[in-house]
């Protein structure tokens, strides 16, 4: 919708709130269109979250797309914002009458010919509601292993990890780092007849043909680690188990991959080796995360070079980027970056790939576990074993012209 639309809109849906009540403003027309429009365009502009921030003078409405967070142009005025939310928690199923405690919700919306699924958080702020809203798109399809971004060396040894009949193989990174998607690629590869495979997720994101999911469910006692030993009762032979947070539930996975399954998970760390040491924090003994885990990949999510004003230009010598590339600079040596356009909204990105760090666990990285070895000496084990760090990655992407140095820098280090 066009701007000066978008400000009509707003300005109608403001009269009516004017005109009536809040209840009586949340149902009509004019809030109605508004709440449809703002999720019709952030699912148009390709948006993973929607953020709704009461201010004390107006709503600030954010969209993340490709990672970053965009304020709308078009801002709405503070009497529109309870009645917005209101529209939104209606749609979602959420009480509207409970304002003080967090809750949650979900709803379908169809948009452009496709079934979207959106999630719906609350949490009240000292200026109203808070909300927030994913957006996952229900019909897109399954990315295959090759669409993951690994470089070709790293998907080798990635699908030989997942195919391996035993053992925990852990994927790291921060939140909204892609490790969602990568587990279910592999899921989506290792889904045949011949094979059980069962999740235990919280929440689960998308359904998967031919899989068991759990959703987990703590009020009703189906815990992660309740639901791993059903699963064991369930002839499961791979399990994904959507993240590994205290020691209880880290104990229970390694002794299930100790006892012949495979399982995966995620954690929360910085690179692939810190996974190990995490492992070790939660109270996991060392041989029995030697003698368990097969391998650990860490990622990240970095945006793509516009493909519509992509341009290339020569790296200065004793500039900035000739200096990040350090050996694998040459002189002559061509990068590409965006120059922004319509299409990319200025920003000379759009899309995101990811960049990956693959560590298997070799026989010299089991051997510095059980020596309780300092992170440095497992690092340098890893490169001994040829292990290409995630900036690694990043640089050879970077050359390559996917992406570019300065977006590496920023997802690896702000």
């Amino acid at each position: 919708m066009e701007r000066q639309a978008a400000e009509r809109l707003v300005a109608e849906a403001a009269r009516e709130v004017r005109r009536g009540s809040l209840d009586a403003g949340a149902h009509g027309s004019h809030v109605v269109a508004l709440v449809n429009e703002i999720l019709d365009a952030a699912i148009a502009a390709g948006a993973t979250d929607i953020h709704l921030e009461p201010q004390r003078d107006g709503l600030r409405i954010r969209l993340r797309v490709d990672g970053l967070l965009q304020e709308r142009p078009v801002p709405l005025p503070a009497e529109l914002a309870p009645v917005v939310i209101a529209r939104l928690k209606v749609m979602a199923g959420i009480d509207i009458a409970k304002r003080n405690r967090p809750q949650d919700g979900q709803l379908r919306r169809a948009s452009g010919g496709r079934a979207v699924d959106m999630r719906v958080a609350v949490l009240p702020v000292v200026d109203g509601e808070r909300m927030v809203v994913r957006i996952l798109d229900a019909d897109a399809r399954f990315l295959g292993c090759a669409e993951l971004g690994f470089s070709s060396k790293n998907l080798a040894l990635f699908e030989g990890l997942i195919r391996r009949p035993t053992g925990l193989l852990l994927l790291c990174g921060p939140m909204n780092s892609g490790k969602t998607t990568t587990l279910y690629a592999a899921l989506s590869a290792l889904n045949d007849p011949s094979c059980n495979i069962m999740t235990l997720e919280d929440p689960v994101e998308r359904r998967i043909e031919g899989v068991s999911q759990i959703q987990v469910n703590p009020e009703a006692g189906l815990t992660f680690v309740a639901g791993l030993r059903a699963a064991l009762r369930q002839d499961a032979q791979k399990i994904l188990l959507g993240e590994i947070r205290d020691r209880e539930t880290a104990e229970m996975a390694v002794r299930i991959a100790l006892t012949g399954h495979a399982l995966f998970s995620t954690l929360h760390t910085e690179d692939a080796v810190s996974a190990v040491f995490r492992m070790v924090e939660m109270g996991v003994p060392r041989y029995l995360l030697a003698a368990t885990l097969s391998g650990v990949i860490a990622q990240r999510l970095v945006r793509r070079i516009c493909p519509h004003c992509r341009e290339t230009y020569e790296v200065a010598p004793a500039s900035h980027e000739a200096l990040r590339l350090g050996p694998l600079y040459r002189e002559g040596l061509t990068l590409t970056r965006g120059g922004g356009c319509v299409h990319c909204r200025g920003t000379g990105y759009r899309g995101r790939m990811a960049i990956h760090e693959v560590l298997p666990i070799s026989g010299r990285i089991r051997a510095a576990i059980l020596r309780e070895e300092d992170k440095e000496t497992l690092r340098a084990a890893a490169e001994a074993d040829g292990v290409e760090t995630l900036w690694q990655d990043g640089l050879a992407k970077a050359i390559a012209g996917e992406t570019t140095l300065d977006e590496v820098g920023r997802a690896l280090y702000g």
